[in-house]
């Protein structure tokens, strides 16, 4: 115990902070709305505190005075003031008339003349449609809306929660950019069939289904590339940490022992069993239990349990030849078939 107490205080003291990956949020708002004035603050607050927060426009067509407001911010933007007439916008939700949104820029200072030309301007109102446009594309139908680095979440947030999204999203920008699909392959990059091997490395199928994977690479050097796909089952206990291990090996170029350990292991599966075999493999232990205590790589193996689940795939293995499936356990001669067929069409 001592020695594994001193292994994360080892890891500790050796991890450094990455870089924050770039995220973008993206709010669609109606200064009308009761919801979106709640997320107001917090929205301005993310801004302030240096994250890429983009607003856009969505006056729905039951607040009759939304449209009018929203060019008002546009065109405070303009001369450099639209967080601070938004902030106007919503703290006076019940005074949108012109009038008011006249005595608005007033307020902050804006040349007055130019402000009420812009207010009805063609670009103004270009750009406030031009939100909308985008929003109806994205399938936007209420108010407020974000998306955060183009994934979508509705109903408004407490700043900690957009914080923790932001969070989220950099630690998924990190793990996808340092486990790319190239560390989880075998083959050539440009072969002409591809190989995607959607597995558990907890069940006891997944090491028959590669057998036979590997049977086709043999028989087809240099046309056949395969691509491990993450897909741990909930039923499986210890599934996930043991995917979060392998990615955690895949960053250190050694995805494919790791994989091969864990299949032919599965009753040996706990966080220090998984330590000791990086350790046998020649990397950091220290590094490598701070990294899987931390679930850094948790994202890229929940990134690719999203991709099957939005393919159709509800188990595994699953085989997906240029896209074409099988489920379960192949026979050789099955699969043998389905790449053939594929090489014969690509000649």
């Amino acid at each position: 115990m001592r020695l594994w107490t001193a292994l994360f205080l080892a890891a500790a003291v050796a991890s450094h902070a990455a870089e924050p990956a770039p995220v973008r949020v993206e709010v669609y708002s109606d200064f009308q709305c009761p919801f979106c004035a709640a997320f107001a603050q917090p929205v301005h607050q993310l801004h302030a505190s240096g994250v890429d927060v983009a607003f856009k426009h969505f006056p729905l067509s039951f607040h009759p005075d939304a449209q009018l407001a929203h060019q008002a911010a546009a065109a405070a933007g303009l001369q450099g003031k639209f967080w601070e007439m938004h902030d106007l916008l919503f703290a006076n939700r019940e005074a949108l008339k012109r009038n008011h949104l006249v005595d608005y820029a007033k307020k902050l200072g804006l040349d007055a003349a130019r402000f009420a030309k812009d207010l009805e301007s063609d670009a103004v109102k270009q750009a406030v449609e031009a939100d909308k446009a985008d929003g109806a594309k994205r399938n936007v139908n209420g108010t407020p809306t974000l998306f955060v680095n183009g994934k979508s979440y509705s109903g408004a947030k407490t700043l900690e929660q957009m914080q923790q999204l932001v969070r989220d999203e950099q630690r998924r920008a990190v793990a996808m950019a340092e486990i790319s699909d190239a560390s989880l392959s075998r083959g050539p990059s440009d072969a002409r069939v591809t190989v995607e091997f959607f597995a558990d490395l907890q069940s006891r199928v997944s090491a028959p289904a590669l057998a036979v994977i590997d049977q086709i690479l043999k028989q087809n050097p240099g046309a056949v590339r395969v691509q491990f796909r993450n897909f741990p089952l909930a039923f499986h206990p210890q599934a996930a940490l043991a995917h979060e291990a392998a990615m955690t090996a895949a960053r250190h170029g050694r995805f494919w022992e790791f994989a091969q350990f864990i299949l032919g292991e599965q009753d040996s599966l706990r966080e220090q069993d998984l330590v000791a075999l990086a350790g046998r493999l020649g990397l950091d232990e220290a590094a490598f239990a701070a990294d899987l205590q931390a679930h850094k790589y948790a994202p890229r193996v929940e990134a690719d349990v999203v991709s099957g689940l939005g393919r159709g795939i509800r188990g595994s293995p699953a085989i997906l030849v240029n896209g074409k499936r099988i489920d379960g356990v192949p026979s050789v001669q099955a699969l043998a078939e389905l790449v053939n067929e594929v090489l014969i069409a690509k000649q």
